[in-house]
């Protein structure tokens, strides 16, 4: 474990790494002090994209952000992974963090986060941040030899393109702000990983009593100007998890770890503070 040098005025980060069942190094970054709190970031995203929201939630809690197997400095998984195998990363680094840690999972970290919850009977509580499953048909819809086709013969950008398109169902012209925005790069840089994690979610077809295990919280975090998961909006993981509690983020959409972190820090902590309490005041 080593002490990364910070500015003055800047929380300090801790960097190590935890082996997974499979024999896979995961990298982490730990920030803050306080009760643990373990985040699982979504898709085109790596731990450090998450270090703004640490560095506020760390005031009060001690943040755990690690690098999903295949991204940040750790090596690519070939062949493909076992379709689990995140889920036992996400277990790895939870054990390491300890019992009293709380989850918090992005998009497909979401889904991860829940996954893991319900396998391993995680009795902490759970705030997923619009995740993504597959409760009302496969996440995928059929396209996975297809990205990875892309992929293969006509690169990263061929294939992030024909992901927003075809498996989120975005319009073009929001294809093109994605393409001038910071977050292009990225979606580039680990695009590759894509096909496995979709496995995965296809995997999360969960129905009542599937997630019995999940003895925690749970909150689902909606942003109000997200564009995406309408399963979510309607109501999904409401039917597989009945004591849901829905958390609206005012003017945020799917990336408020990026542009409102100190907003998304106050609401998880609220969330974290009201285990037996009503919801939070970020909004119903």
């Amino acid at each position: 474990m080593t002490q990364q040098s910070s500015p003055a005025g800047v929380m300090a980060t801790t960097s190590g790494a935890v082996e997974s069942s499979d024999g896979t190094p995961i990298e982490y970054l730990r920030v803050g002090s306080g009760p643990p709190v373990v985040v699982c970031h979504g898709s085109f995203a790596v731990a450090e994209d998450w270090l703004p929201f640490a560095r506020e939630l760390g005031a009060t809690h001690t943040v755990w952000l690690y690098d999903r197997r295949g991204r940040g400095p750790g090596p690519r998984t070939e062949p493909a992974p076992a379709v689990d195998a995140e889920v036992d990363d996400l277990a790895a680094v939870v054990a390491r963090a300890g019992t009293a840690a709380a989850l918090l999972g992005h998009s497909f970290g979401g889904g991860c986060a829940l996954a893991y919850a319900g396998r391993d009977g995680f009795p902490g509580p759970v705030v997923l941040y619009e995740p993504r499953h597959s409760i009302t048909g496969p996440v995928s819809a059929g396209r996975i030899p297809e990205i990875r086709r892309l992929l293969a013969t006509h690169g990263p950008e061929a294939a992030v393109r024909a992901i927003l398109a075809t498996v989120v169902g975005l319009p073009e012209e929001d294809i093109a702000a994605f393409a001038g925005s910071p977050l292009w790069g990225r979606m580039l840089q680990t695009v590759h990983a894509f096909p496995d994690e979709l496995r995965l979610l296809d995997s999360l077809a969960w129905r009542p009593g599937d997630l019995a295990g999940a003895r925690g919280p749970t909150w689902l975090l909606v942003g109000e100007t997200s564009p995406v998961l309408p399963a979510d909006r309607e109501g999904a993981l409401g039917g597989v998890l009945p004591g849901l509690r829905r958390v609206v983020l005012p003017g945020q959409g799917h990336f408020a770890y990026l542009s409102a972190p100190a907003a998304l820090a106050q609401t998880v902590r609220e969330c974290l503070a009201a285990s037996d309490a009503p919801l939070p005041r970020a909004g119903s």
